[in-house]
């Protein structure tokens, strides 16, 4: 089928977006770090090139070979709640119980994601044990999607609802999450690893996803849950690279 005339713009508007993408390498894309809430000292962490996280912190000289399972505590969500930027949310009404929903979905996907890691390395224990690692997280900001400007971009021809959608995330109106954790041992309560990143929803030709509340938050916490397992598994010298900010997939 041929473009008229009024399309072209359409077209053009697209043909810019890829190039970007792809002169970009997407990197410009990625949320901006925390600056921290207090869970975890964002000032004794950096960035690891090894890590997909915007800061980490692994102590020195701890044998990961003694440990075998893990324990996930509740997510915590007092430093998100004590912020008053979520207060001015468009769901302020319902954010409380927003984010009691996410933090458990969160739990949960982290609990099944090394649940069904292929090489079984940790076990997940309902409570600590000798021998077990905690993992300690807290939410500290949680954004829900904007349905409108998605249905939108939706509605914009040939998929040029890449170009709100990027719109979207350069003007703070997408979906972002952010997270704090700690690692400690079960037996002597030591800190033996920390990290913290940020994310925001990623950009698609057609964004089902970003028509509801938090499935862009959720999806966001899967690919944390499958990251942290990898970190688990990682021989020394291996990198865990990070999640991409484009996706192909509507869902």
């Amino acid at each position: 089928m041929r473009t008229s005339r009024e399309e072209w713009p359409w077209v053009w508007l697209v043909s810019v977006v890829v190039v970007c993408f792809c002169v970009t390498g997407c990197a410009s894309m990625k949320a901006k770090p925390s600056e921290g809430t207090g869970f975890v000292p964002m000032q004794e962490m950096a960035k690891r090139e090894d890590i997909p996280f915007h800061q980490a912190w692994v102590k020195a000289g701890v044998d990961w070979k003694k440990y075998n399972s893990v324990y996930i505590k509740d997510v915590d969500t007092q430093y998100l709640l004590q912020a008053n930027w979520w207060q001015r949310n468009m769901r302020q009404d319902k954010m409380e119980a927003d984010v009691r929903a996410v933090a458990e979905y969160m739990k949960h996907q982290f609990e099944e994601a090394f649940r069904s890691d292929p090489q079984n390395r940790f076990r997940v224990m309902e409570s600590p044990a000798q021998g077990c690692l905690i993992l300690e997280m807290a939410l500290t900001e949680l954004v829900p999607s904007n349905p409108v400007l998605e249905a939108l971009s939706l509605a914009a021809p040939y998929g040029s609802g890449v170009a709100v959608q990027f719109a979207a995330k350069e003007t703070g109106a997408k979906a972002t999450v952010a997270f704090e954790a700690k690692i400690r041992d079960a037996g002597t309560g030591e800190v033996l690893a920390m990290a913290a990143d940020r994310e925001q929803g990623k950009t698609a030709p057609v964004n089902l996803k970003a028509l509801s509340w938090y499935k862009e938050a959720e999806g966001i916490i899967d690919d944390w849950a499958d990251q942290f397992v990898q970190i688990a598994n990682k021989r020394p010298g291996e990198i865990v690279k990070d999640s991409s900010p484009f996706t192909l997939k509507p869902w």
